[in-house]
């Protein structure tokens, strides 16, 4: 992988219904990323910008795609930076905590936490029960980022806000859910000999990790409400610097 390209990886979208119901669902991305792979396969537009699943939700949480007649888990998406479009600098000032720009993500030590790896996956699993993550979606989130995130000595990581990560990956679902729950991690290895640039970060790993449901702005409580029409997505980016 080219240092300057970074993939949005495995975001997936788990849709529930109270009751079986036909759904469309549009992602739109702006034009710093573009889809990668997907699944299930539909057409996509615009050079990878867009794309629209219809869907039939089941009680049971399953999806029927109705374009290509699988039954599926959840919906799966992947992007890919364009670098050459749009350059990384090197030099880049760390983003307000409000924003997302997938060719320029960063992590700063007044937005994130530093962790040892030993306990990442434990943080990992409290912080995502907190922003909502059923025990399905968080033990699919932590072993599918544990090989990449296991291979540095410690973890910087932070929860991008929801209204910013919206921004640059625009979902459209019809009809509209009562409650969506999007949540995206951004994360980089430190070794230890740079821990001393990360002396805040080190001490909000402490914190109680109910910090990050403000932080994304989910509300945990609609989120596992079956009652409600809800949408759940989580994915994740490692910073290459």
């Amino acid at each position: 992988m080219s240092e300057d390209l970074l993939l949005g990886k495995k975001p997936v979208i788990y849709i529930y219904s109270p009751s079986d119901i036909d759904v469309s669902v549009k992602l739109s991305l702006t034009p710093e990323w573009s889809l990668s792979v997907i699944y299930p396969v539909v057409t996509t537009k615009d050079h990878g910008q867009h794309l629209e699943w219809n869907v039939r939700t089941h009680q049971d949480g399953s999806l029927t795609e109705n374009n290509t007649g699988l039954d599926v888990a959840y919906l799966f998406w992947e992007a890919e930076t364009n670098p050459h479009a749009f350059p990384r600098s090197p030099a880049s000032k760390p983003q307000p905590v409000d924003t997302f720009i997938p060719t320029a993500s960063s992590l700063g030590d007044t937005d994130s936490v530093v962790i040892p790896v030993d306990k990442v996956a434990s943080y990992l699993d409290k912080s995502l029960k907190a922003l909502g993550l059923h025990t399905e979606a968080r033990t699919s989130f932590i072993t599918y980022w544990l090989p990449y995130i296991l291979k540095h000595e410690y973890i910087a990581l932070r929860f991008v806000p929801q209204s910013a990560y919206e921004r640059a990956a625009s979902l459209n679902i019809s009809p509209q859910p009562d409650v969506v729950t999007r949540v995206f991690m951004l994360f980089r290895g430190i070794s230890e000999e740079h821990l001393e640039n990360w002396s805040n970060a080190q001490m909000q790993a402490e914190k109680d990790v109910t910090w990050w449901v403000d932080v994304v702005g989910v509300d945990p409580a609609r989120a596992g409400d079956v009652a409600l029409f809800r949408v759940l997505e989580w994915g994740g980016m490692e910073v290459l610097i």
